[in-house]
C-alpha cells in the first residue's frame, strides 16, 4: 500500500527542466528567428520590422554575432552564474525564461504564415 502511495506522490510533482535545458531552448528558438527572417528578407518580398535589426541584418556577420553569438556566450554565463552559486531556480527566472519562449514561439509562426504565404502564392 505504502508502495502504491508513494508512485501517487512521485507522479503528482511535474517534470522541473534544468536552467540550462530552458535556456538551450530559448536559444534555439532565437537562432531559429534569425534563420527565418535572414532566409524571408533573401527572398527580396519581406523586411525586418524592428528597424535596429534592419540595418544588423544588412551586414551579415553582424546579425549573426547579435543574434547568435551574444546570446550563446549571455547563455552560459548564466547558466554557470547558477551553477557556481547554486541557486535556484524560482518563480521570476522561470517567467522570464517562459515569457521569452512565449514570444519567440509567436514570431516562429509568424514566420511559418510568411513561408507558406510565400511558397503557396508563388
Amino acid at each position: 500500500m505504502s508502495e502504491l502511495l508513494l508512485d501517487y506522490r512521485e507522479q503528482e510533482q511535474p517534470r522541473q527542466y534544468g536552467i540550462g535545458t530552458k535556456l538551450f531552448f530559448l536559444y534555439f528558438l532565437n537562432v531559429a528567428d534569425w534563420f527565418c527572417t535572414q532566409v524571408l528578407i533573401d527572398t527580396g518580398y519581406f523586411r525586418e520590422a524592428n528597424p535596429l535589426m534592419a540595418w544588423m541584418m544588412d551586414y551579415p556577420i553582424v546579425g549573426f554575432f547579435v543574434k547568435c553569438v551574444l546570446p550563446f556566450s549571455l547563455s552560459i554565463f548564466i547558466w554557470l552564474f547558477f551553477k557556481i552559486f547554486r541557486l535556484e531556480q524560482n518563480r521570476f527566472t522561470n517567467f522570464i525564461i517562459y515569457s521569452g519562449v512565449v514570444i519567440y514561439t509567436a514570431v516562429i509562426i509568424v514566420h511559418i504564415i510568411n513561408f507558406v504565404i510565400l511558397y503557396t502564392t508563388g
